[in-house]
């Protein structure tokens, strides 16, 4: 019978080394028969050290109590939670079930009840927990990115379209501190010979924490983040004497600068972001936290998405505060005209009128320049009663050294008043004056007004050069028109309207000048409307854009692709209805738009879809838009599409067929119950996909007749034999050779050699 008993024992404990959960075998009383390797390998002990002991040494109930009586588990088969003490004196949560067995070859008479068995076996929760707080972890990553998009979207909605800079601003500075868990954002746009702070998100208002209110060019996070070029995560440690100097160190690159405190953002780590429209520079983005700590590279990836979206917004709101400045001064200039042609020979009565003004309207103070024969040197009247000596000639205090006139994010390619420049002897020069100029090193050591502009009328004979004598108070030839320290410099628009008045050009025509503004500022959004293709392992492209309209005027057409993980590619084509900066700041909104829905991981049919539902919710958008979005998967060479109100892109095969993508749909923003459908269509490696809009099948000719799809399909099978390289190129050679070069449309290409990615 012992015989028999050993046998089965033996045969129970080769059972438990086979299977995957982790048993002991113990007697009744709970001493350690056998245990097998999975719980050995839990255990992290030699299996010599562990059998012979007590089960109830091992496991323990939550509270660790041992009852010295009975197991700490139920003999049932149920399962029980305890903690199991592992060698090195730890615990880990376990699942533990038990069953009392004995050897059926033997009786279970009262004296052989020793031979009962209990078979435990022991299941380790560490790795469920693991797997849950992993879980917790992920859902946490997920809100956070719901969060961040949702918050991208509504600063999108909330300012798209407002004429009110205050509001846009305070708008997305608040929204963006909710967003990202910041304490503070501020933004600071470029203005002449600096940064002027515009906007602060609530609870930077208050003395205490007050960012600075401008900030030159040559000092502070701003020049920083420009000579980088792109967006940088910063931490600001106050260090020297007296805490007047600190440095600047950048988490990304891991360098450091130095940086007058003066200068500093009231933050100890920020995220600053350049605004950028084309090569323009529009200002910075700051946003900050009191704490230290390390933004998220999600986090400077919002703001770079806010900031090329905010670089539409801000410059038509720029040009439009810019468009109101030039009427401000051009009415100006219209009443300063009349009281020169009325003063007849009263020419320092007419300057003093002239000078009360300019002073006015440009909120600043003049300060006649003149040769003073008391102090034999040309000097400046601070007052009627005292004069400041200039150490040197007027050209060695003045124009030794040559600033810009003006470093703002509007380009100054011509005066806002269409004034000509001549370089003449005798001609008008006008040159700037601040703390780098010598002229304005000395004002600044005798406490004047030290930023502004030096007008030089020439040498006419219209104006005095000498202080004292009969006519002493004018007309002067040279004049300081100077600001005080705390007052933005003289910006470009100013400038131009000092020097347009100092000419004495003749009068421009209100009409005029508000029709080659408009022409300037749609130049400008034509730049930054640019689009892009992002460069796709498996797809060759070739783009073109062409604007048909003579003054530049600003289309909808648009066009970007983006990379996706896993070998898939979104290409996004789209026309919005309309011209001029409202349907430039529609495609930007709607690029931005179905960007973050194409990283959120949407079909083209819920891209589209989410689209339409947010342009027909917000009540401002007036305009509509045909676009068309394909989803490629570079690896299965299959592509899924949809195309809203937009004329059907054709698949051009490598042996000489056309596939035109007839699925269509409406346009999106019109109305809110429309529906879109879905097409698909596979590819082989080396078949090419050709998107357009509109304007490259409505172009006419002479007679009125449409270029037409079926031109269009054949101009692709003839030219397309030749390689995608230059095919956009040739077609719209073609255009121009059918419409004698007189495009009624904007037109955008793009031609895509699906070349695919090998399994």
């Amino acid at each position: 019978m012992e015989a028999l008993a050993e046998k089965w024992f033996a045969e129970i404990s080769r059972l438990v080394e086979i299977t995957s959960d982790a048993v002991a075998l113990c007697a009744s009383d709970g001493t350690i028969l056998h245990v097998n390797r999975q719980l050995l390998g839990i255990l992290h002990g030699r299996r010599a050290g562990i059998v012979g002991s007590d089960i109830k040494d091992l496991l323990f109930s939550k509270a660790f109590e041992r009852s010295n009586h009975k197991p700490p588990f139920s003999c049932d088969g149920v399962d029980n939670s305890l903690m199991l003490k592992l060698v090195d004196g730890s615990f880990v949560p376990v699942r533990v079930r038990a069953l009392k067995i004995a050897g059926k070859r033997f009786a279970l008479a009262p004296e052989r009840r020793d031979r009962e068995r209990l078979l435990v076996v022991i299941k380790s929760l560490e790795e469920d927990y693991a797997r849950d707080r992993q879980t917790r972890r992920l859902l946490g990553q997920l809100q956070a990115a719901n969060k961040r998009l949702s918050g991208t979207l509504s600063i999108i909605m909330s300012t798209m379209g407002t004429k009110d800079m205050p509001h846009l601003l305070d708008a997305v500075l608040n929204k963006l501190v909710d967003t990202l868990d910041a304490d503070g954002a501020t933004i600071y746009l470029a203005e002449s010979g600096g940064f002027k702070l515009r906007g602060v998100s609530q609870g930077l208002s208050h003395d205490a924490v007050r960012p600075p209110d401008f900030i030159p060019l040559g000092s502070g996070v701003a020049t920083y983040v420009l000579h980088a070029g792109e967006a940088r995560r910063l931490s600001v440690v106050s260090t020297g004497s007296g805490k007047r100097m600190g440095t600047l160190y950048d988490l990304d690159t891991r360098q450091s600068a130095s940086l007058h405190m003066q200068d500093a953002p009231p933050f100890h780590t920020l995220a600053a972001v350049p605004i950028f429209f084309g090569t323009q520079v529009l200002g910075i983005l700051e946003l900050g936290w009191m704490r230290p700590t390390t933004p998220r590279t999600s986090d400077v990836s919002v703001l770079e998405v806010v900031c090329d979206y905010l670089s539409i917004e801000l410059v038509e709101v720029v040009s439009a505060m810019r468009a109101r400045r030039i009427g401000e001064l051009t009415r100006s200039l219209d009443r300063l005209r009349d009281i020169l042609f009325a003063s007849g020979s009263d020419r320092a009565g007419a300057q003093a009128a002239m000078l009360r003004e300019v002073c006015e309207i440009l909120g600043c103070e003049v300060y006649p320049v003149a040769y003073d024969p008391d102090l034999d040197c040309q000097a400046v009247a601070c007052d009627p009663d005292c004069r400041l000596a200039l150490s040197g000639s007027i050209e060695d205090i003045f124009f030794s050294v040559r600033t810009p006139a003006s470093i703002t994010g509007i380009p100054n390619d011509h005066s806002a008043f269409s004034t000509s420049a001549s370089d003449e002897p005798g001609s008008v020069r006008l040159v700037r004056v601040d703390h780098s100029t010598p002229a304005g090193c000395l004002l600044s050591s005798r406490g004047l007004p030290y930023q502004g502009i030096f007008i030089d009328l020439g040498e006419d004979g219209t104006g005095r050069s000498t202080f004292g004598g009969e006519g002493a108070h004018g007309p002067w030839r040279r004049m300081l028109f100077l600001r005080r320290a705390g007052q933005e410099p003289i910006d470009d628009v100013e400038f131009d309207y000092l020097e347009r008045l100092m000419r004495d050009y003749e009068a421009i025509d209100v009409g005029a000048r508000s029709k080659e503004s408009d022409r300037r500022i749609a130049q400008t959004l034509q730049i930054g409307m640019r689009s892009s293709l992002a460069q796709v392992p498996g797809i060759v492209a070739d783009a073109l854009y062409s604007s048909a309209t003579k003054h530049a005027l600003v289309g909808g057409d648009f066009y970007t692709m983006l990379r996706l993980p896993d070998e898939r590619a979104v290409m996004i084509l789209g026309d919005v209805s309309g011209k001029g900066v409202e349907s430039a700041s529609m495609s930007a909104m709607a690029t931005t738009a179905l960007t973050a829905y194409a990283w959120e991981g949407m079909t083209p049919t819920g891209m589209v879809s989410s689209l339409n539902r947010m342009l027909t919710a917000f009540s401002r958008v007036e305009a509509f838009l045909t676009v068309f979005v394909v989803k490629i998967d570079l690896r299965a060479r299959i592509a899924a599409y949809c195309s809203a109100g937009h004329p059907p892109s054709m698949v051009l095969s490598h042996d000489g067929e056309v596939e035109m993508l007839t699925t269509q749909s409406g346009v999106v923003g019109a109305f809110e119950s429309m529906r879109y459908e879905s097409g698909s269509f596979t590819f082989s490696p080396g078949d090419i996909l050709f998107m357009y809009t509109d304007g490259v099948i409505e172009a006419r000719d002479a007679a009125g007749g449409f270029f037409g799809e079926q031109r269009l399909r054949e101009i692709l099978l003839n030219e397309s034999a030749a390689g995608v390289h230059g095919l956009c190129r040739k077609v719209l050679h073609e255009l121009d050779t059918f419409s004698g070069a007189s495009l009624d449309d904007d037109v955008a290409m793009v031609a895509l050699r699906l070349d695919g990615i090998d399994a």
